[in-house]
């Protein structure tokens, strides 16, 4: 039986066909679930499509991808999915994070760049060999144990849209679960170095280095207001408004 499955929602049937053969083409076999979303209209958030097909998920450890992700190394799977068992239970591991009190994205992976073409580093910071702490990791490449997802669903009503679903799944878990309770939970962005994203981003959707500056403002805001907002959904809140002020910001500019 396989140990891991891969779940991806795409729009673009190509992109996602190029992304499943470069799947196929692994020495560590997988199930693959794709979410087709090609009319826009089946799911209006990743965290609601992601949802959908939970229970179907029968393998032990899963995986959340973007679908403009090639795994341009045969064995670059089995690196992941060995690293998957080595991290905890409700620890989710990523290949792309961000770390509150420093700044920059970590990250060995490359895209493509939207104005030259060329491979770059997303990031301004490498993982050097292993596994990094991190307290959020990016959407693009992530997972963990199965059952972590299954009681631990993704936030559709505060993330309703296509971003932000990973970094609020984090904080919500080390929020629930701070380090010297009852559980002790991990943000891990590894090393791997073989993957990349082939479609440039867009001029209408968020960078990079917005997403960093953004989950830095955060943990900061959330380390201010913690002996304060003790229950999750409070939390929720300042993190909802945060988006809708950086947003507008991003959009006036």
């Amino acid at each position: 039986m396989n140990e891991v499955t891969i779940v991806c929602c795409y729009n673009n049937l190509k992109t996602y066909n190029d992304f499943v053969n470069t799947l196929k083409a692994q020495t560590c076999p997988c199930e693959i679930i794709g979410i087709d979303n090609r009319d826009n209209k089946a799911f209006t958030s990743c965290a609601g499509a992601y949802n959908s097909v939970k229970d179907q998920i029968t393998t032990k450890y899963v995986i959340y991808s973007h679908q403009d992700i090639l795994l341009t190394e045969p064995d670059t799977l089995a690196k992941f999915v060995s690293y998957l068992g080595r991290i905890n239970a409700d620890d989710i591991l990523g290949v792309a994070g961000v770390k509150f009190n420093e700044p920059g994205l970590f990250s060995n992976i490359k895209h493509i760049d939207n104005l030259t073409g060329e491979l770059i580093y997303p990031g301004n910071e490498r993982v050097e060999g292993g596994m990094m702490e991190c307290d959020t990791v990016d959407e693009c490449f992530f997972g963990g144990y199965a059952e972590h997802f299954r009681r631990y669903p993704f936030d559709d009503v505060l993330c309703n849209n296509w971003h932000l679903y990973a970094a609020e799944a984090c904080m919500r878990i080390k929020s629930n679960y701070p380090r010297g309770g009852g559980s002790i939970t991990f943000m891990y962005v590894m090393f791997i170095s073989y993957i990349f994203q082939t479609e440039s981003i867009r001029e209408d959707a968020i960078p990079f280095r917005f997403i960093t500056v953004f989950t830095n403002y955060v943990g900061i805001t959330q380390s201010i207001f913690h002996s304060y907002a003790q229950h999750v959904y409070l939390q929720e809140l300042i993190l909802f408004m945060l988006c809708c002020i950086i947003l507008i910001c991003v959009r006036e500019k």
